[in-house]
């Protein structure tokens, strides 16, 4: 009998574990970027119900591990050099700092563990763990954050947000405020914008589900500015746009526009005299300080995922609780996280200080382009509405030329491809992707007339006529859940109101 493939996998990963206890040893004396982890909380045996506890296969039972780690990146390795505004984030020992969450998911006796780890990334810093299937098997799963601009970013980074983290809330990365050599701030241009908002009272600021993550430098109105529309094309071409005075509004934290609450902490809110009209599309452009370097989060994920595939112990020495039992890695991320992983591959994160492979597989889902990080006032919550980053080329797994734009022959492979650190990679994505969320480039390119080879390393699954994410299964409209919504549902944003005709079942899994 034919294994299955995940049979296939955990067998090929099991022999891999003298090969890593001989990389322990001889890499002790190199210090991962993560120099300290600290456990806020473990909870073993995990997934239990009352004094019920599961158990997985001949794993056992499973624990949860939830921390922060603690990095520290050298600005002129050439690996962190590209970071936007790195230098910018420096301490006066000239490195750049920073602190992310974590949770393992490992077996209690981890003797039993498979030697796979799944490194997963959160979508928007919310948690999530791995499935039952793969705890069955005795896999490890991690999950670490990345996005520098939500969770907890309008605390103090102290107790309070930890227990947060360690009570399953989101993960939260805290990177440094880019600051000129002189100490004074860093300032630009920023825009937000507002849609199908209606009523008296203030609108926030809100990049997807997240709120555009930059005060603005002054709240003199006249220093900003503040348009309606009535129309945009896909294209950008704009009509009946409308200046709107500065006298008739204000930057507020909420209220209306002739009781403004003060703005204190972000979202940034709009109050506008006479209220918003449904009908048109609100966009301000404001000069925003003090700019997160948020390119850090591709540095920060690498770095967690090498200290726990590789290191024995911190700078403290506090123990690795999974030393010597890794012996192959793959990440995974599922729509704006796949995007995340297809912009961290791009730009040579598989890379470690070390100069050693980070992850041996990666798996991007319903996931068509690259994340919009790496460069200042980034809003990585945003997904592909006009004047949103993240859709530039190159989009595909070859070199191939970006014909529209006139860009050189080039690929999201081609740093992993020079230093040989190309992970394997699966894609899989349906029609949603393709129709209405900007991956047909990956196909096609940006002249359309060819498909776009693939390499060696990828494999690519297409699941047609599927919603994003795919639906729930059963194929038929009429079952309960399938219906039309009976209420309006809310949709900070980019709120576009609800459909006409129910989603497709059509799943994305097996039943």
């Amino acid at each position: 009998m034919s294994q299955s493939i995940s049979e296939q996998i955990h067998k090929s990963v099991a022999t891999g574990f003298a090969v890593v206890a001989g990389i322990l040893v001889c890499s002790a004396p190199l210090q991962a970027r993560i120099t300290k982890i600290v456990v806020d909380e473990t909870v073993s045996p995990a997934f239990c119900k009352g004094t019920s506890c599961a158990s997985f296969g001949d794993a056992g039972q499973y624990e949860q591990i939830s921390g922060r780690a603690f990095g520290e990146l050298d600005p002129g390795d050439p690996l962190n050099k590209l970071i936007q505004d790195i230098e910018l984030g420096k301490d006066p020992d000239g490195k750049v700092r920073y602190v992310a969450t974590f949770v393992l998911t490992k077996p209690v006796d981890m003797a039993k563990a498979s030697g796979l780890m799944w490194h997963d990334v959160p979508n928007r810093g919310r948690p999530l763990t791995i499935a039952t299937a793969e705890r069955a098997f005795g896999d490890v799963g991690l999950a670490s954050a990345w996005q520098g601009d939500n969770a907890g970013m309008n605390a103090k980074l102290g107790t309070a947000v930890r227990a947060t983290m360690s009570a399953g809330g989101n993960h939260w990365l805290q990177v440094p405020v880019a600051k000129n050599a002189d100490g004074s701030p860093v300032t630009g241009p920023v825009l937000g914008r507002i849609i199908n908002r209606s009523g008296p009272g203030a609108q926030p600021l809100i990049v997807q589900t997240n709120p555009l993550p930059y005060l603005p430098a002054s709240l003199d109105t006249s220093k900003a500015k503040l348009v309606s529309r009535d129309h945009e094309s896909t294209d950008g071409v704009v009509t009946g746009e409308t200046p709107i005075a500065g006298a008739d509004w204000k930057f507020c934290g909420g209220g209306t526009f002739e009781a403004p609450l003060p703005l204190k902490q972000l979202p940034v809110h709009i109050c506008l005299k006479g209220g918003f009209n449904p009908a048109k599309l609100y966009q301000v452009v404001y000069t925003a300080k003090d700019p997160y370097i948020l390119g850090i989060g591709f540095a920060a994920w690498r770095d967690v995922a090498s200290f726990f595939k590789y290191a024995a112990k911190d700078d403290f020495g506090t123990a690795n609780p999974l030393a010597g039992r890794i012996s192959s890695s793959i990440t995974r991320g599922r729509s704006q996280s796949g995007n995340y992983l297809r912009g961290w591959l791009h730009l040579g994160f598989n890379q470690d200080e070390a100069r050693r492979q980070v992850h041996d597989g990666m798996w991007p889902i319903i996931a068509g382009r690259r994340i919009a990080l790496n460069f200042r006032w980034a809003q990585p919550d945003g997904v592909l509405e006009l004047y949103q980053a993240g859709s530039e080329g190159p989009q595909w797994w070859v070199p191939y030329p970006d014909q529209a734009r006139g860009l050189p022959t080039r690929s999201i492979l081609d740093r992993c491809a020079a230093t040989k650190t190309c992970p394997k990679v699966i894609e899989h994505f349906g029609a949603a992707e393709i129709w209405a969320l900007k991956l047909g480039p990956e196909w096609v390119g940006t002249d359309p007339k060819e498909d776009i080879p693939l390499p060696g390393n990828v494999r690519r699954y297409y699941i047609g006529s599927t919603a994003h994410g795919g639906g729930s299964g059963g194929f038929d409209t009429s079952l309960p859940g399938f219906g039309l919504p009976t209420k309006p549902i809310e949709c900070p944003g980019n709120n576009s109101g609800f459909g006409v005709l129910p989603a497709n079942p059509m799943p994305h899994t097996e039943p």
